[in-house]
This record gives structure tokens, sequence and C-alpha cells, in this order.
């Protein structure tokens, strides 16, 4: 039976290592104090903890060219117009990644500040600058439990990609962070801190891929802050391997006149836990998130997703769909918060999961919490199988059962997907789609 006792033990001993710099030792001890989740604590109630006490924390070594080349196998075709930025096992490789590269990283220990570098529209040579190393704060009164795992990121992570992209610039980039390392060795711990300048415009994907039959641990971290009046189209998509299990922390902060887009597709990963923390802070910023799960086996997918309204005006609209196959357990969290300075604000909630097999397991839980009268709010969340009236009309119409069912499933979250611009991007996360549904629906098809 895990224990907490049990991971806490490992991670005190990886506080007392020899290699460990005294600023990440502090900041291990900090997470350790406080102690990693349990099922106990509301927002972790369906995440898979159990493993953790058998758990590795140590990062990943510099990859070798043997991790390289599993790496490179793995990658997707490139987008065409998107700098590529290829981190393995929380290094960034310079052999896989776009050259010259668009920013570049740095280690933090002992650091005063960051080393960032501007993105340009033309990809000229990349422009260095000092800023300060503030970390982004947290969202405002956001349960400490969410941040441990970030926690234990900023004290391990070899590298932090960080990207500032300049006033009114624009710029397109795929991120790819590539897990190799067995985890009965190491941990992989990527980490971005990304900032988008006023009126700048950033296409963002983001790719967490596995390579190689190792099961792997992977604790991402991201820090986003959106300038004022700038814009984030921002694509996550979850593949890693079968016997993967992956934690993220996203941290976004979002200023006067911000526009958020969020398109978010886990389909990997024997289990995955993503947390996501987003302040609207500026007047009339706005945000939406559009989220599919598909699980299959005994996958087990959680999310927990927390969006403050805190500027006058700002908004949201945020929908999930998820599908459950075999045994698996899809969760997922829409926690939405008005603050009494958020006025005129407006929320809106669609939550939707599909049982697809006899033993498999889906919640959904909307949450509301207002501080204000002057706000538009609604949420709506169901849990159902298949409609047989649908299923029968397909059937009657001389469609065989596996069709008729893949049709179905394919309906429930293409319209998720079909606002994808870039038809390419769109192509690859329908694949991903279909080979999960094990779907006999052809995707060439759709094109």
């Amino acid at each position: 039976m895990p224990t907490a006792a049990a991971t806490s033990r490992r991670l005190e001993q990886l506080a007392t290592e020899a290699g460990l710099a005294p600023r990440r030792q502090a900041l291990l001890k900090a997470a350790l104090a406080a102690g990693l989740p349990t099922g106990r604590d509301e927002n972790w109630r369906y995440a898979n903890l159990r493993a953790l006490d058998r758990q590795v924390f140590s990062a990943a070594a510099v990859p070798d060219a043997e991790a390289l080349q599993l790496a490179a196998a793995a990658l997707p075709a490139a987008l065409e117009g998107h700098a590529r930025l290829v981190v393995v096992d929380g290094w960034l490789s310079t052999e896989l990644s776009t050259t010259p590269l668009p920013a570049i990283v740095t280690r933090l220990e002992n650091e005063d500040a960051l080393s960032t570098t501007a993105l340009d529209d033309a990809g000229a040579s990349p422009t260095t600058t000092r800023t300060p190393a503030t970390p982004l704060r947290a969202a405002s009164g956001a349960p400490t439990v969410d941040l441990r795992f970030a926690q234990l990121n900023a004290a391990l992570a070899p590298q932090t990609l960080s990207i500032d992209l300049p006033y009114g610039s624009t710029a397109a980039v795929e991120l790819v962070f590539v897990a190799t390392a067995d985890a009965s060795h190491s941990a992989s711990h990527p980490a971005l801190q990304l900032r988008i300048g006023d009126g700048a415009r950033l296409d963002l994907v983001e790719r967490h891929l596995g390579a190689g039959a190792a099961a792997t641990f992977s604790n991402a971290d991201l820090r986003i802050e959106v300038g004022t009046q700038a814009r984030l189209r921002h694509t996550r998509l979850q593949q890693l391997g079968p016997r993967s299990k992956h934690f993220d922390t996203l941290r976004l902060r979002a200023h006067d006149g911000a526009e958020c887009e969020y398109l978010v597709v886990a389909a990997g990963a024997q289990s995955a836990r993503s947390t996501a923390l987003l302040e609207l802070l500026g007047r009339e910023a706005s945000l939406r998130w559009d989220a599919v799960s598909l699980g299959d086996r005994t996958q087990i997918n959680d999310a927990f997703v927390r969006v403050e309204h805190i500027g006058r005006g700002t908004r949201t609209r945020q929908a999930f769909r998820g599908i459950a196959a075999g045994r698996s357990r899809l969760a997922f969290n829409g926690h939405m918060i008005v603050r009494d300075s958020a006025v005129g604000a407006a929320s809106d909630q669609s939550l939707k999961a599909l049982l697809a097999g006899t033993e498999a397991e889906a919640d959904v839980r909307p949450q509301l919490e207002i501080y204000i009268d002057e706000v538009r709010a609604s949420h709506g969340a169901t849990v159902g199988k298949l409609d047989e009236q649908m299923r029968f009309y397909l059937l009657s119409r001389g469609l065989d059962p596996a069709t008729a069912d893949a049709l179905l499933k394919w309906a429930f979250v293409e319209d998720m997907v079909a606002r994808i611009a870039l038809p390419a991007l769109r192509h690859q996360v329908e694949d991903v789609m279909a080979a999960q549904l094990h779907t006999v629906i052809d995707t060439a098809e759709l094109r």
C-alpha cells in the first residue's frame, strides 16, 4: 500500500544530495514541509497518486545519442511556419530544434536574472535581453497543495526555457517535450516561462510525447503571462506512452483585453494529472478553454482547471468532452471564481462525458464561486452512454455496429478540434483521436 511517508523519505534523501544547489534544496524542503497531494485533498480525489512512493524524482541526465535518436523517431512532421523547440527529458536539444534557436535556455542556480530571447516575425538572429527573475505568482488564493508539483519542478528542473515575445510582434512556436528516461532511474522535469508582450500574437503548439518502450515519469511546469491586448492561441497535446505517468501545472495571467484560446487534447499516458490555475486580471480579458480527454484500457486522466475572474468584464467559455472506454477513468473539475472586482463578468461551462465501456468511469464537476451580483454565469454537466436512438437509426440505414459506434463517438468530440485553423495540425490531432478511439473512420476522407 503506497504511503505519503515513503514518498517523503525519498524526497528528503534527494534534498540532502551533495550535487543539489542550496537554492534547490530550500525549494525541495519547502515542498516537503507542506507535503505532496494525497487522495484526501479535494482537488486530487481522482488523480492516480499510488506510484509516487516508488518514484525516483531525480532529474534525468543530459540525453545521450541513444535518447536523442529515440526522441527524433517520435517527432511528428514539423508544422509549417512554426519554430520547433524540442526538450528531451527536461533538456533543450539544439540538434532536434530549429536552428538558429528562437529562444535560449538558462540554468537557474544562483542566478539573479533570466536570460531571455526575443522572437521576431522574420525569425532573425535572436537578441538577448536581461529581465528580472521574479517568478510568476500563483493564482490568487489558490490552495497551496495544487502547486506542489510545480514546487518540485522548480527545485529539480535542469533547465527553464524562457521565451519573451516583444511588444506588437507575431510568432508561431511548436514546443515538443519528449520523455525517454526510465522512471525507475530518473524523472523528466520540463519547465517553460513565457511572456507575451503588449499587443503581441503567439500561436503555441505544446506536445508531450513518449519515445521508446520505457515507463517514464514527467512533471512539467508552465508559467505564462499575456500582456495588454495580446493574443495567445495555445494547443496542448498529451500523447505519452501507455506506461507513462505525467503531471503538469499551468499558471497563466491575462491582462487588459488579452485573448486566450486553448484546445487541450489528452489521449496518452497510463495516468495523467493536469492542473491549470488561470487568472483573468485585466479588464475585458477573455478565455476560451476546450478540452478533449480520451481514455482506454486502464488509463486514468484527471484535470483540475481553476479560472479566476478578477478584472471587470472578464469572460470565460469552457467546454469539456470526454470518452471513457475499457476500464478507464476520466475526471474534469472546472472551478470558476468571480471576485467582487469582476463587475460584468461572464462564465459559461459545458462538461460532458461519454461512457463507452462497461467498467469505465467519468466524473465531471462544474463549480461556481461568485462574490458579486452583476455577473452572468451558467453551467451544465452530463455523463451518459451512446445515444441508443441515434445508434438504432444508423444501424437501420445499413451501417454495421462498429461503424455506427465510431461515428457517434467521432461526432461527440470532432467539433472541438474542427476550429483548429492550421490544416496540418488539425489533421495530426484527428489522427491521434482516431487511433485512441480505435475508430474505423478513415480520417483522410474528412479532408
